[in-house]
């Protein structure tokens, strides 16, 4: 016959204590603190995805097409006018050196806060997304790990978000009217 053994009272309220606070430790560390995150546009744009820092747009517009400027950059895609003003578009990709998708279709127009006015040209717009990284730094960011200067940041998909590289619209067009 088995020996019953006497149980402790005492002892399993400790046993039980301590696996409460493991299990409440291990909820705690799980959460982890909570992170401020700041809304980026992405759009995709030479067959990647984009973010814009959301304070630099002004609006989303459908694209349309632009009146070619003779003898300028390969960037500058053309002109358009927008509520009575002439707008230059730089093509987004061609400004990153990224090359476009065959056929050069570009659904959306993003025009940038800021005088004078300025619109890049991309792809699609495909929505906002909140990440971690605060646009603040991108104008403090030395050295781009990516390589162009103009994006300093990779955020990687997490939770049905898609992963993109933030750019600094104002070291583009640096790039672009230098």
């Amino acid at each position: 016959m088995r020996e019953q053994t006497e149980r402790d009272p005492a002892r399993d309220r400790q046993i039980k204590a301590a696996r409460t606070l493991a299990l409440a430790r291990r909820a705690e560390e799980a959460d982890g603190p909570e992170q401020e995150t700041f809304p980026y546009l992405v759009c995709t744009c030479g067959g990647d995805r984009i973010g814009l820092p959301l304070p630099a747009v002004a609006r989303v517009l459908p694209g349309r097409p632009c009146t070619p400027v003779p003898g300028t950059g390969t960037a500058l895609s053309g002109l358009v006018a927008l509520s009575g003003r002439i707008v230059p578009v730089i093509g987004l990709a061609r400004a990153l050196g990224r090359p476009e998708v065959e056929g050069g279709a570009r659904e959306h127009l993003v025009l940038l806060r800021g005088e004078p006015p300025v619109a890049l040209s991309v792809e699609r717009a495909l929505g906002i997304v909140r990440a971690a990284q605060d646009p603040a730094s991108l104008s403090q960011a030395e050295a781009s790990p990516l390589g162009n200067g103009s994006a300093p940041f990779y955020v990687p998909a997490a939770e049905g978000s898609p992963d993109f590289t933030i750019i600094d619209p104002a070291q583009v067009m640096r790039r672009v009217i230098a």
